[in-house]
């Protein structure tokens, strides 16, 4: 069976050999709808992927969900504090939760070498950075024991570095703080900035926010990373537990990451762009589909002798039909090569992602287009295949 699966195939190349005047024109319009199509899929699914990220980053992983501990009859103190502290710590080994953090954000200056230096403060706990994908280009991110540390610990972007005067590569570094008597921070990592951001942003971990701006409030805003499958149902019971332990607290939970949108926003160009590339298809498959049956009309002989030497109908339908396939084929594969290359292009990269991280290209578009290549071609060739079945020996010998 694989021997003559082998053979149809080496015999529909020898086929394409002899007609490929006629064979490549209608292969170009396959050639082109492949590439289109793997274009599509693959411009889509890295889309998806730099929105999820860049969505990850504002808002959060799916699902994450905000949770809101404020104390109705008096201010955050201390106490409060402690108290939001201990319950949330044991909420967490309840329900399983593994990754929660503090966030909440305030303004702050710092005095630099060269004069006061702005930015935004941005208050969380070492979980933070999973739960939002943010990426340590030089240095480390936060880890538990840097809330004992005597010079506090800071995560900085390039922007504040910048505007500071530190090297990232050089880091850890240190910086002096408002207020007297004079205190210091220690600069243990760098991240990219936000665009379009005003100032630089720095990553203090809570509990440690006063030290940086003395006005700055205690945080009441938490994020909880779940699964979204359960994540509804989880936060229900999380807020329950929390108002168990926490009398006098007004709990909330909302779900704040952006996982939901990312189909809303993609989903009509990617159908339209579907549909763009299917028509496409589907008119070089009407070209191949014209040329294979002008050749079927001029090789009735050839089939007519072939049939005289015992070739069964079966046969001569594979035969036919491998000839579309095995042509469609490698006018798919240059057209996934060609799609590739675009995908991978830095131009296109620098355009579509801004300077980003720009995501690997998926192999499921390479997968698609081979396969709607190969389907092509098989609907293609079906229709001459049958007509090549229907020939008789009588009417082969008289052409």
């Amino acid at each position: 069976m694989i021997t003559g699966f082998a053979a149809s195939i080496v015999e529909a190349w020898q086929e394409l050999r002899v007609h490929k005047v006629r064979v490549l024109m209608s292969l170009i319009g396959v050639g082109v709808a492949v590439c289109a199509l793997t274009l599509v899929v693959g411009f889509g699914n890295m889309m998806q992927k730099g929105l999820a990220d860049s969505y990850e980053q504002q808002g959060g992983r799916a699902a994450t969900y905000t949770l809101s501990l404020n104390p109705t009859e008096s201010e955050m103190g201390e106490s409060e504090v402690e108290k939001v502290r201990s319950a949330l710590d044991e909420t967490a080994d309840r329900f399983g939760i593994s990754h929660i953090s503090a966030y909440g954000q305030a303004e702050t200056t710092v005095p630099g070498p060269a004069g006061t230096v702005s930015a935004s403060m941005y208050i969380v706990d070492p979980d933070f950075d999973v739960m939002r994908r943010l990426s340590v280009d030089h240095g480390r991110w936060f880890t538990a024991g840097d809330a004992a540390n005597l010079s506090p610990a800071v995560v900085a972007d390039e922007t504040f570095l910048s505007e500071y005067g530190i090297d990232p590569t050089s880091l850890p570094a240190t910086i002096e703080l408002s207020g007297s008597p004079k205190k210091t921070a220690t600069v243990i990592g760098s991240v990219p900035s936000s665009e379009f951001q005003e100032y630089g942003e720095i990553y203090v971990l809570n509990g440690q926010e006063k030290q940086f701006a003395a006005d700055a409030y205690a945080v009441t805003e938490f994020e909880m990373w779940v699964p979204p499958e359960v994540g509804e149902e989880l936060s229900k019971q999380v807020t329950s537990d929390l108002r168990r332990q926490l009398p006098g607290f007004d709990v909330s939970a909302d779900r704040t990451d952006f996982a939901s949108d990312i189909d809303e926003t993609l989903g009509p160009v990617k159908n339209v762009l579907l549909v763009i590339s299917i028509l496409i298809l589907f008119m070089g498959m009407l070209g191949l589909l014209n040329i294979s049956l002008v050749t079927i009309q001029q090789r009735i002989r050839e089939i007519g002798i072939r049939r005289s030497f015992g070739a069964t109908s079966r046969r001569i339908f594979f035969s036919v039909m491998m000839e579309s396939v095995v042509a469609t084929t490698i006018a798919g594969a240059v057209g996934v090569l060609i799609a590739v290359l675009v995908l991978k292009a830095p131009l296109v990269s620098e355009f579509m992602f801004d300077g980003a991280s720009t995501p690997q290209v998926p192999i499921s578009a390479a997968i698609v287009g081979m396969l709607v290549s190969v389907g092509a071609g098989a609907l293609a060739g079906s229709v001459p295949a049958v007509v090549a079945t229907r020939v008789r020996i009588i009417d082969a010998i008289r052409a």
